[in-house]
């Protein structure tokens, strides 16, 4: 589905920018190309730089925002991974219940609805709830600081899922973007098939660009959303330990 949206936006650019062609460039001053050199100059160049500024910017926070978000997963997938280390048998296989509902039905409530699942909440506290029956010892004193950092880093994790940039930048995008087709028929590129052809190729490119750049609004949704591997490596240690590696 997003390689067909990615076709489709690049086709959408491309037929955007032809009819822009057709309908500003049949005028008698785009035929004759009767402007200032120097202001079309200054105008393509701003025009172009406006797109090109406001898409790596959201590319660039996107970007930053995913990884951010990925090393958070890590992160969590860390103090799990020692939480298990220093468990009983019974509190291991909460544990590995509680990542199954990460991977699985937690996962799937972060992409679709930005939100945690409260079925895996309630398994993590049931963790917790377990060492604090357990008698007074060393042992559930440092179980519990191993749980605060799971429960630290889970909430962190979920707060990346509201994470997301200025909204008034992705109607600037477009806007940018349309600016961009609009420029070559004011400059004086008239309707011929040899010039459709050129600036429908460049509509193609802006209309990919601005797909790709509204696919990634949060960490967890678009084409480079962030995996639950930290947490798959998770029960991958959890089965070492459980077997002595």
């Amino acid at each position: 589905m997003t390689v067909l949206g990615f076709v489709l936006c690049a086709l959408a650019g491309g037929a955007v920018a032809v009819a822009v062609l057709a309908g500003f460039g049949r005028t008698h001053r785009s035929r004759q190309g009767t402007f200032s050199g120097g202001a079309l100059s200054f105008l393509g160049s701003a025009s172009l730089s406006s797109f090109i500024l406001v898409a790596a910017f959201l590319i660039a926070g996107s970007w930053s925002n995913i990884n951010t978000a990925r090393s958070h997963t890590f992160d969590e997938a860390r103090a799990l991974n020692t939480a298990y280390s220093d468990a009983d048998p019974a509190t291991r296989a909460l544990l590995h219940t509680y990542v199954t509902g990460v991977i699985g039905p937690e996962w799937h409530s972060m992409s679709a609805h930005g939100a945690a699942d409260p079925a895996t909440w309630q398994s993590l506290d049931t963790v917790r709830a377990r060492v604090l029956a357990e008698p007074q010892s060393p042992a559930r004193t440092q179980e519990l600081t191993d749980l605060a950092a799971v429960y630290t880093a889970r909430q962190i994790r979920l707060a990346d899922t509201g994470v997301s940039l200025p909204a008034p930048l992705y109607p600037a995008l477009v806007a940018t973007g349309l600016l961009v087709l609009l420029y070559a028929p004011i400059a004086g590129l008239t309707f011929h098939l040899r010039e459709s052809l050129a600036l429908g190729l460049v509509g193609a490119v802006v209309g990919f660009g601005i797909f790709f750049v509204l696919n990634m609004p949060h960490p967890y949704v678009g084409p480079l959303h962030v995996t639950p591997a930290a947490y798959q490596q998770s029960l991958t240690r959890f089965a070492q330990l459980s077997s002595g590696v």
